[in-house]
């Protein structure tokens, strides 16, 4: 049997470069490398997003303006992401990390890869849904959800790494 894969080896895995903060000298560059990679998968989100609302004024559908809505809150959230100080002044400036926060770091890093996939994840099976109704008003809600989920965990990230 293989050993469990720990949170910082699954965030090496997916973000190419990423050191888990060990290195102080890479600590502000992990957490560029971080934010890059949620804000991608968000700008994925974007992309997909814009396809829906084209496919949905195509048809007519009654979720247009939601739809245009939750648009506009995802690139508010990859743009608040991509172009965050790098580093958070607040908690890279200090000379040294206690072990906890840390790992509290990691873990609202790898929460908020977590939820960006789950977004995109979201955002395409709204797209799907765009000739039904129902299932589309469902998938709006779903989405709007998780785009709320992840903007608590934004925020609950960056007053943490503020030092707050």
């Amino acid at each position: 049997m293989g050993k469990e894969t720990s949170i910082v080896e699954k965030l090496e895995l997916v973000i190419p470069g990423f050191h888990g903060y060990k290195k102080k000298e890479l600590i502000r560059e992990d957490d560029r490398l971080v934010r890059g990679k949620v804000a991608d998968t968000l700008a994925l989100a974007r992309r997909e997003m814009e396809r829906a609302l084209q496919r949905c004024a195509m048809v007519s559908c009654a979720q247009l303006v939601a739809i245009d809505n939750l648009r506009k809150k995802l690139m508010a959230l990859e743009s608040r992401v991509r172009h965050a100080e790098a580093g958070y002044r607040g908690y890279f400036d200090r000379v040294k990390f206690k072990e906890e926060e840390l790992k509290r770091l990691i873990e609202y890093d790898a929460k908020m890869i977590e939820l960006a996939e789950e977004i995109l994840n979201e955002v395409k099976a709204l797209n799907g849904q765009i000739a039904n109704p129902q299932a589309l008003g469902m998938a709006v809600l779903n989405l709007d959800d998780k785009l709320i989920n992840f903007e608590e965990v934004l925020g609950k990230r960056m007053s943490f790494a503020a030092g707050e």
